[in-house]
């Protein structure tokens, strides 16, 4: 649900979170929102992808769009905002390999072009593939990977884990 102040001499409103997708990239339609006298209220339909996606405002189709990096729809697992911060993305690949129950040695570390369907916005996701070897296990044939997406909230924020999977 999302509520806009404010606004009230528009005719109508719609609201899109920009870059979310659904079925593999395919853009999220805009939302048109009810005004009840007081504010434009809506339910945006879910991104595919956890993350944070900037809002974006119109009148109508056709109309200019509006959009402001202050306003945010997050959309995150529970317990995000316990998770550590971190400088940099990958700080935050480190950290995550630290984390892991085998005591690993981090190995190899790049950041990788996001997919296609991915629509996000690169300053505020970065995906990192990550490879490491088992504490005691340092043979190459031995060694595991893993895509780990660092997220931040705003811009210029601090960086912090997001997901680890198994493909980009």
């Amino acid at each position: 649900m999302i509520t806009i102040s404010g606004a009230a001499e528009r005719p109508s409103l719609e609201a899109r979170a920009a870059g979310a997708t659904a079925n593999q990239g395919r853009p999220l339609p805009w939302t048109k929102l009810a005004y009840d006298g007081e504010v434009w209220r809506g339910v945006l339909p879910p991104p595919e992808l956890r993350g944070v996606y900037l809002l974006e405002l119109r009148d109508g189709p056709g109309s200019p769009v509006l959009r402001s990096d202050r306003w945010l729809l997050r959309v995150f697992p529970l317990r995000q905002s316990a998770r550590p911060t971190f400088a940099t993305p990958e700080d935050v690949a480190r950290w995550w390999v630290k984390t892991l129950p085998s005591h690993p040695a981090l190995v190899a570390m790049k950041r990788w072009p996001r997919p296609a369907f991915d629509r996000r916005d690169p300053r505020l996701h970065q995906l990192l593939v990550v490879a490491w070897s088992p504490a005691g296990r340092p043979a190459v044939r031995d060694r595991l990977g893993m895509f780990v997406t660092a997220v931040r909230e705003t811009a210029h924020g601090r960086w912090s884990f997001l997901e680890a999977t198994a493909l980009p």
